[in-house]
């Protein structure tokens, strides 16, 4: 596929629609990415993908108001009211740590797309930035491709497996961390907003 003319275009459009609900695959776009293109040269198709298919969902919600089609559980409608209200309260910084958790792509996609405290500036800028949390999946595809390249030698491959062991678990520790770290913050500023309900009505939108 690297010696496709125009490969990495496509390579980005893959991860781009990929990571469009409902359709899956995403992890594994970014995962081949680093696998034909290596480290770091495949952290381009995907950060750009990822940024470009970002803006689908808020684009579908918010422009072509596509947000009625959205119908979530009813145990889900507790939890996105109560991200909302954080978001409402902490602002930027909530939903930067929303962007680096390791929660799917597309799932805070459509979290932070419906919204409406969210402006296009604010969101664009944190998938910017929350898309850097996906070079693991570049650089874990990289890895894959040293252990099934036979002409290296067999110190590289051991080389290779040690490193990915090593990476995995060091990425499960930190991920496991962001994870309690903006779970923690949203519990924090829905508490704090609780006892203003009913007495604020403020509706103010966070943009640049």
């Amino acid at each position: 596929m690297r010696s496709t003319p125009y490969s990495s275009i496509l390579m980005t459009a893959i991860v781009c629609f990929s990571c469009v609900p409902p359709l899956i695959g995403f992890t594994i776009a970014n995962t081949m990415s680093g696998y034909v293109y290596g480290f770091p040269n495949g952290c381009i198709p995907v950060i750009l993908g990822a940024f470009l298919g970002a803006l689908i969902p808020f684009i579908l919600i918010r422009k072509l108001h596509a947000r009625s089609f959205i119908k979530p559980a009813s145990k889900r409608k507790k939890i996105y009211s109560v991200i909302s209200g954080a978001i409402h309260e902490g602002g930027f910084k909530i939903i930067l740590l929303i962007r680096l958790c390791p929660v799917p792509w597309q799932l805070t996609s459509l979290i932070l797309s419906v919204n409406e405290h969210i402006s296009f500036n604010i969101y664009c800028i944190t998938a910017c930035v929350g898309s850097l949390k996906l070079i693991w999946a570049v650089w874990l595809g990289s890895q894959l491709a040293s252990l099934n390249n036979p002409d290296l030698p067999p110190e590289i491959h051991q080389y290779a497996l040690i490193s990915l062991a090593i990476g995995l678990t060091l990425l499960a520790v930190v991920g496991a961390w962001m994870y309690r770290l903006t779970m923690q913050k949203i519990r924090d500023k829905q508490a704090d907003q609780e006892p203003l309900l009913g007495h604020n009505n403020d509706t103010r939108k966070y943009n640049l």
